[in-house]
């Protein structure tokens, strides 16, 4: 993706380029959370005051970083796992289809991650962004399926 001198970008509807350009820039973390389907059970995956940036370059590349509240520094012989869950991070090419961002990831604290398309789905008032994913299974809620649910606010 290249950003013209009006402010679109090459090859793409008027607007939809202008909402591609809406969602380049830095984007702060304000919440992160499940929601069991059968259930509507409520889960704060990263805790109540998670921390975390997305960055939507317009060159087309995505740098998204999540860490939970509760996140220690590590100490010697600390649990390399609980750090590992405690946090959410990958790297990729992103696009918008419709409603959808698609990424497709070329680096991830998960390795599995790697190579694979993540879709979420998207509102987006001029401010906030909430983004949704499709259900999946969490072993938090066994038997079940949740969406995850994060909402992010652009910093000026």
């Amino acid at each position: 993706m290249t950003v013209r001198e009006d402010g679109f970008l090459s090859g793409i509807s008027q607007r939809r380029g202008r909402l591609v350009v809406d969602f380049i820039g830095t984007w702060r973390l304000v919440s992160s959370y499940f929601v069991a389907q059968e259930s509507g059970d409520r889960l704060d995956v990263l805790g109540a005051e998670p921390f975390g940036y997305a960055v939507f370059e317009s060159t087309g590349r995505l740098i998204s970083l999540l860490t939970s509240d509760a996140r220690t520094r590590a100490a010697s012989g600390a649990d390399p796992a609980a750090l590992h869950k405690s946090m959410i991070a990958y790297t990729g090419r992103w696009s918008i289809d419709g409603d959808k961002i698609v990424t497709l990831v070329d680096g991830a604290w998960d390795p599995s991650w790697v190579g694979t398309e993540q879709v979420r789905y998207f509102t987006f008032d001029g401010r906030t962004l909430s983004v949704r994913s499709a259900p999946f299974g969490h072993p938090s809620f066994p038997g079940q399926e949740v969406i995850g649910y994060v909402d992010w606010e652009k910093e000026a």
